[in-house]
């Protein structure tokens, strides 16, 4: 009885030959030119190569972030010069000099706290060596407030405008409704005695 394959262990040589004749017909030729198998990896060099990459990147991108610092700093110098340049040219000292004279004499007077602090933003443009920095910008529109909002104010000592006008607000809105409020209690008739 012949035997296909193995069976029981014993193998059946005559069939070998044939199924590698098989194997050949259908695996397809390969096309093109054949290609030398690849050369063999050294993974200490292949790791050293991707630090050195990696350590490449880290480097470039520090030199790119301190470049662009040195020009963000560069275009803040320049956007000074160019306000001054833009002024002088633009804006004649004739307009210039009564500006900052009314900057400087400014006080709420009979406008409310909002108008005060939108004409004090505008005019505080012809006197920046006045308004320096934000405290000294707090205390110069604290002190142009009417008198009974500044009484308030002054003892808080704030830091920023944005305190000041925040806190002007709120008392000036406190006042307005201490005012309507005795106006009201004024209005009602008072209780007649009679004996």
């Amino acid at each position: 009885m012949a035997s296909r394959g193995r069976c029981g262990g014993a193998p059946a040589r005559e069939d070998e030959p044939r199924r590698e004749e098989r194997a050949e017909q259908q695996a397809p030729a390969p096309q093109g030119p054949v290609l030398p198998p690849p050369p063999p990896v050294d993974y200490g060099v292949f790791m050293q190569g991707l630090v050195q990459a990696m350590q490449t990147q880290a480097h470039t991108k520090a030199a790119l972030e301190a470049q662009l610092e040195a020009q963000d700093e560069a275009i803040e110098v320049a956007w000074d010069e160019f306000v001054r340049l833009f002024r002088a040219k633009f804006v004649p000292e004739h307009i210039q000099d009564p500006m900052e004279q009314e900057f400087l004499s400014l006080t709420q007077g009979s406008m409310i706290v909002l108008e005060y602090e939108a004409r004090f933003a505008e005019l505080s443009k012809y006197a920046p060596y006045i308004v320096t920095d934000e405290h000294r910008k707090a205390k110069k529109f604290v002190m142009g407030l009417k008198p009974s909002l500044r009484m308030r104010l002054v003892v808080f000592n704030h830091h920023t405008l944005d305190e000041a006008l925040s806190a002007s607000c709120r008392q000036e809105g406190e006042m307005e409704q201490y005012l309507e409020e005795k106006k009201a209690s004024q209005k009602r008739p008072a209780a007649t005695f009679q004996r």
